[in-house]
């Protein structure tokens, strides 16, 4: 193998280790998220008794805060990872 096709190598394997990495913490993130919404869905619709108008705007708050927390946990994954990064250098 020549010396490009090693680099190229060594390059799509860090490439697919980093992907695989991303796409943990993401499914982690989402799945706290959801749990989240969850735990706030449950709130919302206990008291049944209350105008279609206010489920539905509680469910959106509810949907809302879940993808919020989502976001945070992928933010605080980015500076993690770009201070790892930096370390390593």
């Amino acid at each position: 193998m020549s010396r490009k096709n090693q680099a190229f190598s060594k390059i799509l394997e860090q490439f697919h280790r980093e992907f695989r990495y991303f796409t943990e913490n993401y499914m982690i993130a989402v799945k706290k998220g959801a749990n989240v919404a969850e735990k706030e869905i449950k709130e919302a619709v206990k008291d049944r008794d209350q105008p279609f108008e206010v489920i539905v705007i509680k469910l959106f708050e509810a949907i809302k805060k879940g993808v919020l927390y989502a976001a945070k946990q992928m933010v605080d994954f980015g500076f993690k990872q770009t201070k790892d990064e930096s370390r390593k250098k």
